[in-house]
C-alpha cells in the first residue's frame, strides 16, 4: 500500500487528551475564555496541537455557545490532525451533545464520524447542519468532500468552494479544494490552491506541511501545458488478460513505448509505482521527492519517494499521455521479493471489473449495467474504501487492495474487540510498502463482514495502520485483499460509488 502524503501526520502520542475530550463543563465562565480560544487558533495555526487543545479545552467551559462551538472545532481540527481520530470521535459526540441546536456543532460532530470512516453517518449529520444553517462553512466543506469521494467532482467543487468563500483562512478547506482541482484534472488550479493552502502554514522550515505542499505545487506545475492523463484513441471500454504469479496478479504494459513492465494491479495505490530500473530504462526523470505512507517500520510507516511524469503509459489498447507516477527509490532491501511496478486503473480515472476466473480485467470511464447479487456503497478516499463490522460489532472501513496478500486489521479495531485473553498471539512476518511490520500478529476466529452474507471468517494479520490513517485523513481500520477478492468477481465503480461482487461460476 503506497499513498501519496496528505494534509494529516501523527507526530506522536498525547498526554492530556482524555482530560481534553472528557468536558466537564462548569456552570460558571471561566475567566477569559474568549482570550483562551484566540490563543488556541493561534496554537494551531502554528502546529502546536497539545498546547492549543489545552487553550481550547478551557475556552470549552464557557456559557457563551458560540464561544464553546468554535473552542470544540478548534479542539477537533487539533486531533485530527495528529490523527487521534478515537479521541476526536468521543469530542465530537460531547459537542453535539452539549450544542444540538447548533449548525456548526452538527457539522464538528461529522467531521470526526468522517475520519473515524463512518462515512454515512457523517453525510447525515453534514445534511442535518446544512438544513439549520445553509451556509455552514464545515458542513459545505464536509458534503463537498463526501462529492467527490464519489467522483461527483463538479457538485463538489461548487460547495467547497463556497466554504472556502466563507472561511478563507482554513487550510482544511483548501486542501480539500486542491484535491478536487487534481481530481478534475486541473493541476494548475490545483497548485494555486495548494500554494494558498501553503501561505496559511508556517514555513517550510518549520512544518512538514508547508514542505509537502511545497513540492506537491512543484510537481502538479512540471506539467505545464501538457493535458494529464490524456487518452490516446479512447474507446468505450477496454479488456486486459490477467497473469498470476506467486499470489500477485498481473497486467502488461509498457512506458514510454519502449520498455515492458509487468505491472501489478494494485488498487492499494493512488499512483502508478515505478521501480528504479523501469524508470531507468524508460528514461522517466524524477520532478520532485516527496512523502508516502504504507505498512511498515521505515519512518514509523513514512517513506520519501519520488514524483515523476510519465510520457506514455500503455496497458492493453489504453494509451495514456503525461501521467503521474511514484518512483520507489532507494529500493527497499531484505524483502521476500524485489519491490515491482503497480498500477491502479483507478487511478488513472478508470472504473474496472476483475474476472478472477477468466483471468481478465475491464476497464472503462462507465462500466456497463449488469445485475449484481451484492452492491456497497464506496468512497474513493484516494483509495477505494468501503464499511464493514468486525465480528458482530465493530464498525470499521477497509480499504480495496488487489496487491494486498490477505485481509488484515488495524491495531485501534482489534483493540476494540472483545478477545479471550488466554488466546495465543502469534507474530506475523508481513512486508509493507515501509518495509517490515515489527508489531504484526495473526488474530484468530475473527468475522469480517460487507453485507448480509458477503464475511470472511478466518484468522487475520493485525498491522500497524497508523502511517496510512494519518495520510488519508481517517482511521482506516483495515484491507480486503487477494485472497478474499479472488473468490468473486469484482466491479469497482467509479460513476455509481459502488463496490459490486458476484461469486465466481
Amino acid at each position: 500500500m503506497t499513498i501519496s502524503a496528505s494534509w494529516s501526520k501523527v507526530p506522536g502520542l498525547v498526554g492530556l487528551l482524555v482530560a481534553a475530550v472528557a468536558l466537564t463543563i462548569s456552570a460558571q465562565e471561566p475567566a477569559g475564555a474568549g482570550e483562551q480560544l484566540r490563543t488556541g487558533d493561534a496554537l494551531l495555526s502554528s502546529l502546536r496541537y497539545e498546547d492549543a487543545i489545552a487553550a481550547y479545552e478551557r475556552a470549552r467551559g464557557s456559557a457563551d455557545p458560540v464561544i464553546r462551538v468554535r473552542a470544540g472545532s478548534g479542539m477537533v481540527r487539533a486531533l485530527l490532525r495528529m490523527g487521534q481520530f478515537a479521541e476526536a470521535a468521543r469530542a465530537g459526540a460531547a459537542i453535539e451533545a452539549r450544542d444540538p441546536g447548533r449548525s456548526a456543532a452538527l457539522a464538528i460532530h461529522g467531521d470526526t464520524l468522517w475520519a473515524s470512516g463512518r462515512f454515512s453517518d457523517a453525510e447525515a449529520r453534514y445534511a442535518a447542519a446544512l438544513a439549520l444553517d445553509p451556509v455552514e462553512a464545515a458542513a459545505l466543506h464536509g458534503t463537498g468532500r463526501s462529492l467527490a469521494a464519489q467522483s461527483r467532482h463538479d457538485q463538489a467543487l461548487a460547495l467547497v468552494q463556497r466554504a472556502v468563500a466563507a472561511d478563507p483562512r482554513e487550510p482544511a478547506f483548501l486542501y480539500t479544494l486542491a484535491s478536487i482541482h487534481e481530481a478534475r484534472r486541473d493541476f494548475a488550479a490545483a497548485a494555486d490552491a495548494l500554494a494558498r493552502y501553503a501561505r496559511l502554514l508556517p514555513p517550510s522550515g518549520q512544518s512538514h506541511l508547508s514542505r509537502w505542499a511545497e513540492a506537491q505545487e512543484r510537481f502538479l506545475r512540471h506539467f505545464g501545458d501538457r493535458p494529464p492523463f490524456e487518452v490516446v484513441d479512447e474507446r468505450q471500454q477496454y479488456t486486459v488478460p490477467l497473469r498470476f504469479d506467486g499470489g500477485r496478479v498481473l497486467v502488461d504494459g509498457s512506458v514510454n513505448g519502449r520498455t515492458a513492465v509487468a505491472f501489478a494491479l494494485d488498487t492499494g495505490t493512488d499512483q502508478t509505482i515505478l521501480t528504479p530500473a523501469v524508470a531507468s530504462r524508460a528514461g522517466v526523470e524524477t520532478a520532485v521527492r516527496l512523502q508516502t505512507a504504507g505498512v511498515g517500520a521505515m519512518g514509523l510507516g513514512f517513506r520519501d519517494l519520488d514524483l515523476a511524469r510519465i510520457d506514455v503509459l500503455q496497458v492493453g489498447d489504453l494509451r495514456l499521455r503525461h501521467v503521474s507516477a511514484v518512483i520507489k527509490s532507494p529500493a527497499l532491501l531484505g524483502l521476500p521479493r524485489p519491490e515491482g511496478a503497480g498500477l491502479s486503473p483507478l487511478a488513472l480515472g478508470f472504473s474496472m471489473i476483475i474476472d478472477y476466473g477468466r483471468r481478465r480485467m475491464t476497464m472503462a470511464r462507465e462500466l456497463p449495467p449488469a445485475d449484481w447479487p451484492v452492491r456497497l456503497p464506496l468512497r474513493i478516499q484516494r483509495l477505494p474504501i468501503v464499511e464493514g463490522t468486525v465480528n458482530g460489532q465493530v464498525p470499521a472501513s477497509f480499504a480495496i487492495d488487489t496487491a494486498g496478500d490477505d485481509n488484515a486489521l488495524s491495531r485501534s479495531i482489534a483493540g476494540q474487540l472483545d478477545v479471550d485473553p488466554a488466546v495465543r498471539l502469534v507474530p506475523a512476518r508481513v512486508y509493507g510498502s515501509a518495509g517490515w511490520d515489527p508489531t504484526a500478529f495473526l488474530l484468530p476466529f475473527v468475522d469480517v463482514d460487507l453485507a448480509p452474507g458477503v464475511r470472511s471468517s478466518r484468522s487475520i494479520v493485525v498491522l500497524n495502520l497508523d502511517a496510512p490513517s494519518g495520510l488519508l485523513g481517517f482511521e482506516l481500520g483495515g484491507i480486503i485483499g487477494h485472497e478474499f477478492l479472488k473468490n468473486f468477481v469484482v466491479a469497482i465503480d467509479l460513476v455509481r460509488s459502488e463496490l459490486r461482487l458476484r461469486p465466481l461460476d
